[in-house]
């Protein structure tokens, strides 16, 4: 099952950086130069968190929160994409840098005492997997809008609250249509779906350049 997860987290970076962000820009830059890059620290500080990577599957270990034993869950996965904004200025250009992530959080996923199966680790995987893949629509449509200094905020707020809701509501239709993995034959159907999906997400990222510069604005 999954839960919410950082849903407001791009407003609340969006809200502490823009006045200063967009003072600069509006004192130095002739220019707007927009970057998207996923990003996976080679060194995560925070580790209540883990960065998705195709290569590193949930374990059950890190599931540490304490289980809400009303629920009808078996478990709990958070996971969702973040955005960080940094800003630089080179010469009379504004570099607008958006880093994206997908993440699980430790603490706040869980699982009882007696679903540690493999089968549930798999449809809890399932929906970290869903996160990721929202991440590079989310990535894909960031790279595709047209920024200037005056609308960067609103279009990258847009775009986020679009795909946010459509990544809740592949979610939502997943834990309804397998019951929570308690249909079998809907849950292989589902990870058929969400394979071909991620299978396609990762081609695509991995095709796509790390910085996009040709997003040059005159203001």
């Amino acid at each position: 099952m999954h839960s919410a997860p950082q849903v407001i987290y791009m407003t609340k970076i969006l809200s502490l950086v823009t006045i200063i962000v967009l003072s600069v820009i509006n004192s130095f830059a002739q220019k707007l130069n927009v970057v998207v890059n996923y990003v996976e620290p080679q060194s995560n500080l925070d580790k209540q968190v883990i960065i998705y990577k195709p290569d590193q599957l949930l374990a059950w270990s890190d599931f540490q929160a304490k289980p809400n034993e009303a629920s009808e869950a078996a478990a709990i996965t958070n996971a969702g994409f973040g955005v960080k904004l940094a800003f630089k200025r080179i010469e009379q250009s504004a570099e607008l840098l958006i880093n994206v992530n997908c993440s699980f959080s430790r603490k706040d996923s869980w699982v009882k005492k007696n679903f540690k199966t493999a089968y549930i680790l798999n449809h809890e995987q399932k929906h970290f997997d869903i996160a990721y893949i929202h991440t590079v629509v989310f990535i894909n449509k960031l790279r595709k809008a047209q920024y200037t200094v005056s609308n960067y905020v609103s279009v990258i707020e847009k775009i986020y609250n679009e795909t946010a809701l459509e990544m809740s509501k592949m979610q939502n239709d997943y834990d309804i249509q397998t019951s929570h993995s308690r249909i079998p034959e809907k849950q292989s159907a589902w990870d058929l779906k969400i394979s071909n999906q991620l299978t396609a997400a990762l081609k695509e990222q991995s095709a796509l350049p790390l910085d996009v510069n040709d997003q040059n604005r005159d203001l």
